[in-house]
């Protein structure tokens, strides 16, 4: 030996290294076995601790529960229209000021007569369905459409009565054409205003064999159907104020209107207006 201290590494070679090799080991299993584990969770889903009855779904059910019930009120919040608007406790006349009435000469009686606001009658003589989409009206905000108007006025309650003038020229087919696009728009601009299409009135039997624009109850009845059946595709609520109108031979009685058949006395609107105040949606 030269006398020089020799280094030994074989207490470091014989402890250390076998330990960290073995340590590295666990954790490659521990960590191999977490993945399985969680695989086996991600596979079984929510089952893991339950029984063939089904206990370990209690979650999941709870979820699709929630979501069932959330459609099935959405059923049943449109299966809460009922049409023709069924008979209700009678509303004082304070409700018209939450409304809008839409229509053409004949609406334009209502506050002629002084029966609802001014402001809140949105007709004029001569509208028709034909020009209701785009003919401009005098209003409270000028001289617009009758939907701008709505869309700035944002009323609860919007009665639309529309079909009167037109229905002895206009096709049954455009008129409801023009009627959908406009309660469309309607619909678009004032979503959360509830909105009532009124039955056209009858006329009476003299106006219908007047020989000038002679007007039929038979064809004022068909469209009128029509009118429901768009209520109902719309989710619009229809009230049915010509059979409240009619007499006992199904037209208009003659002391009820003016003398052109059509257009109404002030004891006719007052009987539309009860009748509306009294079929009112919940």
């Amino acid at each position: 030996m030269s006398g020089k201290r020799r280094r030994s590494y074989m207490y470091v070679k014989s402890t250390n290294g076998p330990l960290i090799r073995f340590r590295f080991k666990v954790i490659f299993i521990i960590f191999i076995l977490v993945t399985a584990v969680c695989f086996l969770i991600y596979m079984t889903g929510v089952n893991i601790g339950g029984n063939d009855s089904g206990e370990g779904n209690v979650l999941w059910e709870s979820q699709v529960s929630e979501a069932d019930s959330s459609e099935a009120e959405q059923t049943e919040k449109t299966d809460e229209i009922i049409n023709p608007v069924p008979a209700s406790d009678p509303l004082t006349e304070t409700y018209f000021g939450k409304c809008a009435f839409v229509g053409d000469s004949i609406t334009v009686g209502l506050s002629d007569y002084q029966l609802v606001p001014i402001k809140n009658v949105y007709a004029e003589v001569g509208m028709n369905i034909e020009k209701i989409n785009s003919d401009t009206i005098q209003t409270a905000y000028g001289e617009i459409t009758v939907l701008d108007a709505l869309t700035q006025a944002k009323p609860e309650n919007i009665y639309i009565m529309l079909g009167s003038n037109g229905i002895s020229w206009l096709s049954l087919n455009d008129m409801i054409s023009y009627y959908s696009d406009f309660v469309d728009g309607v619909q678009k601009a004032l979503p959360d205003s509830k909105i009532y299409i009124l039955s056209i009135p009858p006329v009476t039997a003299g106006r219908e064999t007047a020989e000038d624009e002679p007007i039929l109850n038979s064809d004022i009845d068909k469209y009128n159907s029509e009118l429901l059946k768009m209520a109902d595709s719309k989710k619009l609520y229809y009230v049915d104020i010509n059979t409240a109108l009619k007499g006992n031979d199904g037209k208009l009685p003659e002391e009820n209107a003016a003398d052109d058949g059509m257009h109404f006395e002030k004891s006719t609107y007052k009987i539309m207006l009860n009748y509306i105040l009294s079929h009112v949606a919940k």
